[in-house]
């Protein structure tokens, strides 16, 4: 008692935890932990809690009050509650609470009398016993199966639903239970007519009831060996139960009173038979033991050698005979209809397992399509990767290329840019040579023509100027300084004049060895006129005759020869 209250403590204690009243998944797990070894403690936690508004946490609440209820001895015949757990469980949940809220469903039908229904909660239920480890569960909802069969005289599958949890029960570990098994089991063989082997579990069942004192179990065993010995006739044996407990220690019921009224009659008591009878008759309230009464007087009479009370008890029973006989046509009612059941519910599953191959057929269908289309993709990807990669390769090629190109630019920037400034520095001083030369050759033709335009001379002064300055200009045309001038053209030019000499040596005169020094130098068509004295208009024609010369011969510097002559 001491542990109950510290237990029911403790689930207070973490029931106020929670937010005000209402209770969550956690504390309503804590409780499902003890629900089994401290039932009323658990309902009073519950019962002071508010139910959850929804989801699972509202159907385990309502899963774990009936549970406890029923645990408690409490028979609830309303389902209104354990109904709020089965619709959640119908689809989804664990496989143990679904189990557990079909189970106490069928608890519950069972307590208000409806049997089909009863079967029915229980058969789906056993739908999940085998994704369950949880012998205890299942072996309780055997052994409620086997009670809801014997009930309606199905008295062979009573018996294997009750052999089912009695190998639950020895899994568990659950001893009481397992003797409380072995009695339904002997009242199964009992009820079929199979004395011995129900004698023998009655009595193994009593034995460790009156080893543990268990009084439930020592006095539902006593009940069951004096249906047995009344069945049998066994006077010895019925004499050693009443020796051994008192007649008020049996249960105080119309079968038990019927009983020791047949047990007088087999010792020929008659008046302690009929004053036994009449108890009966007086604890009897429904028509099944108003048929049960007349046939034991009819069986009482017969022994007595009463035959008018064996003659009137058998005519009364001939009129409960339609009663007899409607109990008896509804002894395959609940199994026909878990037949039935068990029918629609392969028939689902056929039909289930139907749709089930059509959408495997299609899931492979699309997971093929989706592996081809995946290869596919795969592939164009990967080949676009490897161009990608190639594309990416080639970049950083044409990168360092270009990084070389400019490296390389840089340089040849650098080179021509010295060789600008030594080519300009030589250009400047080919100038300055040739201005030289000029200002140095050329002078007196300057003063001549400065005379000439100073002085204002009269004609025959001017003609005589004119012949001078022709004179001097015709005499530095012949001049033999044309070599000077051809090596400051072969020093700037890569060596021209002296490359036609050696090369072209018959093709060119004097003169034309002269005009081939302006044209390399760059004089104009007017300068190069003065100097030679060929007319202007003359000078292009010469220097494409030159060209053409040099074009057509076979000098290996034609080309440079070509280039240079601008």
């Amino acid at each position: 008692m001491k542990h109950r209250i510290a237990l029911y403590l403790f689930l207070v204690a973490t029931l106020c935890m929670g937010c005000g009243g209402r209770i969550g998944m956690r504390q309503l797990q804590e409780l499902e932990a003890r629900v089994n070894d401290a039932p009323d403690s658990v309902l009073r936690v519950l019962t002071a809690a508010d139910m959850p508004r929804w989801g699972e946490a509202r159907a385990l609440y309502a899963l774990l009050t009936v549970q406890a209820q029923d645990k408690s001895y409490i028979d609830v015949a309303d389902d209104s509650l354990i109904s709020v757990a089965t619709r959640y469980y119908d689809r989804k949940g664990q496989p143990l609470h679904r189990l557990q809220a079909f189970y106490y469903h069928g608890r519950v039908y069972a307590n208000a009398g409806l049997k089909h229904e009863a079967m029915t909660a229980y058969t789906r239920a056993e739908e999940f016993t085998n994704e369950v480890d949880a012998p205890y569960s299942v072996g309780l909802l055997y052994s409620q199966m086997g009670v809801l069969y014997g009930n309606d005289y199905d008295f062979q599958r009573a018996l294997n639903n009750t052999e089912k949890a009695f190998c639950c029960f020895e899994k568990a570990g659950k001893e009481r239970l397992l003797n409380i098994t072995k009695r339904n089991m002997g009242l199964s063989h009992l009820n079929m007519l199979q004395f011995p082997q129900a004698e023998a579990l009655f009595y193994e069942s009593l034995s460790w009831g009156e080893a543990h004192n268990e009084t439930y179990i020592i006095y539902s065993n006593i009940d069951q060996l004096l249906r047995l010995y009344d069945a049998t006739e066994n006077i010895e044996a019925l004499d050693s139960l009443f020796i051994r407990y008192p007649v008020n220690a049996f249960p105080q019921n119309t079968a038990t009173y019927s009983i020791i009224a047949h047990y007088y009659a087999l010792k020929e008591n008659r008046l302690a038979a009929e004053e036994a009878l009449t108890q009966a008759w007086q604890m009897s309230t429904t028509a099944e033991d108003t048929a049960k009464l007349w046939n034991k007087s009819y069986q009482i009479g017969k022994l007595l050698g009463d035959k008018e009370m064996a003659l009137r008890s058998h005519e009364f029973l001939l009129a409960h005979q339609d009663s007899v006989v409607r109990i008896t046509l509804q002894q395959p009612l609940i199994a026909s209809q878990r037949d039935h059941y068990e029918a629609r519910l392969k028939v689902e599953e056929l039909r289930n397992q139907q749709q089930r191959y059509l959408m495997r057929g299609v899931a492979a269908i699309v997971l093929a399509a989706a592996i081809v289309v995946g290869i596919f993709v795969y592939r164009f990807f990967r080949r676009k990767d490897r161009q990608l990669m190639e594309q990416i390769e080639l970049a950083d090629e044409l990168r360092r290329t270009i990084y070389n190109k400019e490296q390389d630019l840089d340089k040849m920037s650098d080179e021509l840019r010295v060789q600008r400034t030594t080519f300009d520095k030589r250009l400047c001083t080919m100038d300055q040579q040739i201005s030289q030369l000029l200002r140095a050759r050329y002078k007196l033709l300057d003063e001549l023509s400065k005379t000439y335009y100073e002085n204002q001379a009269n004609h025959s002064d001017k003609e005589k100027i004119y012949k001078k300055v022709m004179g001097e200009i015709k005499r530095l045309s012949m001049d033999q300084e044309l070599e000077q001038l051809e090596d400051i053209v072969n020093e700037y030019c890569d060596n021209v004049m002296a490359r036609i000499r050696a090369e072209l040596p018959k093709a060119f005169s004097k003169i034309d060895y002269q005009l081939l020094c302006c044209f390399y130098i760059g004089f104009s068509g007017k300068s190069i006129s003065v100097f030679t004295g060929i007319q202007v208009n003359q000078i292009p024609v010469y220097k494409q005759r030159f060209r053409e010369k040099i074009y057509k011969s076979n000098a290996p510097s034609k080309k440079l020869l070509l280039d240079k002559m601008k």
